[in-house]
């Protein structure tokens, strides 16, 4: 005997539910489960939305897959459309249990187990306790309600609320990810000869906007929660990757901080050039840098890192953000690394709580002075159980009439909503013009152009209302050309891209 387990994965925006041209996203989560439950003898099927579905299609693919048992991936901003979905099983499939796993579902599971559909709630790593759920119920016919890290909704609506299993300290242990469960050729990032890895579990750090503190803090063990797959395993992994897909040429390293571990990261990259030697893009840290470590990831194939800057001034993000870290040191990173030939992609917040426009031109302007190659610009969002959060509610920023998909979520008498989102749309208009204004010779003249261009953009009299609108109907459409562009012509984008990043 063995147990259907089927994924449904809402793998899709809801600005852009309707399209059905998208190409999916891979999901180290999901491929690593399913990996899991195939190991202990279950079939695992995977429905791969990569559009919101209607009712109906939605039900004939679910019966289609005639599945023993339904797991979603949730999550925050995906939560109205699987609502509605879970609404229809509720109607029309009840007898299908239901399980919602993922962050969402872990962080606000009181949320979750109340809606309708919902029978089960799993919290934290999914492999081990999904492996077990499923094999209770194979045994014995039903769930053994007794596992840790599940919430069980009971026929009369009481809830079982059972604690968190210990996660996994040694990532070895855990089979490959089940690579065959997606048509992987066809992935958003495989068209263009990039595969999505991840070689590690949870994040040093506390940062206030993250998810993966509050993970860290559901376990009574937080002091190991940051973990890698030994060198080895790791390349080994890396290795079924490039074997699955002969036609992989880049790898994209989508681990929190892949150097945040130096005694892990040095061992690693040297296997990594002897054995993969393929150009990779990861997530890094400023102040986890120094220049030997820039030199080591540039000899080893990376050509771009994307670092996390959020807010450019000091005293703002160590007290909002806890994100303690020098501008100066920012600068010599960023020098160091296109020094060795590797571009620096930041990623910027804007519309975080107690945050103004004046803090907002400060963050431009690092990005102008270091130098960035592009800045990845974000709206705050308010992510449940985050510290951020609760910042956000203690400053009486969180409307309950703001809905899910308002690009704005916060309300704050002194950053209107209309400057935020001139803010986001002008970012990179304004780090050209402070960076152009930096290049000068004359540092006194400098200091005027900046002191003149800060006056104009905060002067009430600015129509930072209409910018914002014609430059968000301008970025919208860019983004439209190159999602059709990546998706038609896969061959153009991804010769473009070689261009832009001189790759042969």
């Amino acid at each position: 005997m063995s147990v259907h387990f089927l994924f449904v994965y809402p793998d899709f925006l809801e600005d852009s539910k309707t399209i059905r041209t998208i190409p999916g996203n891979y999901s180290e989560g999901i491929a690593s489960i399913s990996a899991a439950l195939k190991a202990s003898g279950h079939r695992v099927s995977l429905y791969h939305q990569t559009y919101m579905p209607e009712r109906q299609e939605f039900l004939d693919k679910i019966r289609g897959f005639s599945p023993d048992v339904i797991g979603f991936s949730l999550r925050t901003t995906i939560m109205n459309c699987a609502k509605e979905q879970l609404a229809w099983l509720d109607e029309a499939l009840r007898d299908i249990p239901v399980i919602c796993g993922g962050y969402h579902p872990t962080l606000a599971p009181e949320e979750v187990i109340a809606i309708p559909g919902v029978d089960i709630v799993s919290r934290g790593e999914g492999e081990l306790t999904t492996r077990d759920l499923i094999n209770s119920l194979d045994k014995n016919g039903e769930f053994d309600k007794t596992l840790p890290s599940f919430w069980f909704r009971e026929a009369d609506g009481s809830v079982i609320r059972n604690p968190m299993r210990p996660y996994l300290l040694d990532l070895d242990e855990l089979p490959f990810p089940d690579l065959d469960l997606f048509d992987y050729k066809n992935l958003k990032s495989n068209r263009i000869n990039t595969a999505e890895v991840i070689v590690s579990r949870g994040c040093l750090y506390s940062c206030t906007y993250c998810a993966n503190a509050q993970m860290r803090n559901q376990y009574e063990d937080k002091k190991h929660y940051s973990r890698f797959r030994t060198p080895e395993n790791a390349i080994e992994y890396l290795e079924r990757v490039v074997q699955k897909d002969p036609n992989i040429k880049y790898l994209n390293f989508n681990d929190a901080i892949l150097n945040m571990f130096t005694e892990w990261f040095y061992p690693f990259m040297a296997l990594y050039k002897k054995r993969i030697n393929l150009k990779f893009t990861c997530n890094l840290r400023f102040d986890h840098m120094d220049e030997e470590m820039c030199k080591t990831l540039a000899g080893c194939g990376c050509y771009l890192v994307t670092i996390g800057l959020e807010n450019g001034n000091e005293d703002f993000r160590k007290k909002y953000l806890h994100r303690v870290m020098n501008n100066d040191h920012i600068i010599r990173v960023a020098g160091w690394l296109k020094a060795n030939g590797v571009r620096v992609y930041t990623y910027n917040i804007i519309g975080l709580p107690h945050e103004t426009l004046e803090l907002t031109l400060e963050t431009a302007k690092l990005n102008a002075r270091l130098r960035a190659d592009s800045e990845v610009v974000s709206f705050f969002f308010p992510y449940p159980a985050t510290e951020l959060r609760d910042i956000s509610e203690a400053g009486g920023f969180l409307d309950p009439a703001v809905k899910l998909t308002d690009r704005v979520q916060l309300r704050m008498p002194n950053y209107p909503k209309r400057d935020i989102i001139y803010a986001r749309y002008a970012f990179h208009r304004l780090i050209r013009k402070y960076r152009k204004i930096f290049e000068l010779a004359d540092a006194a003249r400098a200091a005027r152009l900046e002191a003149r261009l800060d006056r104009r953009i905060l002067s009430p009299l600015y129509p930072r209302g209409l910018i914002g609108v014609l430059a968000g109907a301008y970025h919208h459409g860019v983004v439209g050309a190159k999602r059709i562009g990546s998706t038609a012509l896969p061959g153009v984008y991804k010769r473009l891209r070689k261009i832009k990043y001189s790759m042969k």
